[in-house]
Order: C-alpha cells, then structure tokens, then sequence
C-alpha cells in the first residue's frame, strides 16, 4: 500500500495519484472497461471525486470504485 501525505488542502501529491491510478487501472481491468474510452474518463473523475471527497484508503477507493463501474 501507497503511504499517503495528503494535505487537508485536498492537493493531490504524487503518492496519492499512483495510488488512484492504481486503483483506477485495477477496477478498469477488471470490469473490461477499455482505455481511452467514456466509461473510463467517467470512472476517473469519479476516483478524483473521491478523493476530494477525503476518501484515500486504498481497500476503500477500490470497493467504491468498483461499484461505481458497475452501474
């Protein structure tokens, strides 16, 4: 798991975005969602939603975002 220094501030530092790419790649894969596609870009700003949401448990963020692939 990434170790995250995440300011309150909500700016994103690298750590945090190999994170979300991360998870981002893992729930892409695995719900078939192609590269490059709508359902992608849709899925990647809801992952930046999140975290600017304060979500940024790694376990958490997948969970979240799978379901959120899948509707």
């Amino acid at each position: 798991m990434v170790s995250l220094k995440t300011a309150k501030s909500g700016i994103a530092f690298p750590s945090d975005l190999t994170l979300l790419k991360q998870v981002f790649d893992r729930v892409r894969v695995e719900e078939g969602i192609p590269v490059g596609s709508e359902q992608a870009e849709r899925l990647s700003v809801i992952a930046m939603e999140l975290f600017s949401d304060g979500e940024f448990d790694e376990a958490a963020l997948y969970e979240r975002l799978r379901l959120y692939a899948r509707l």
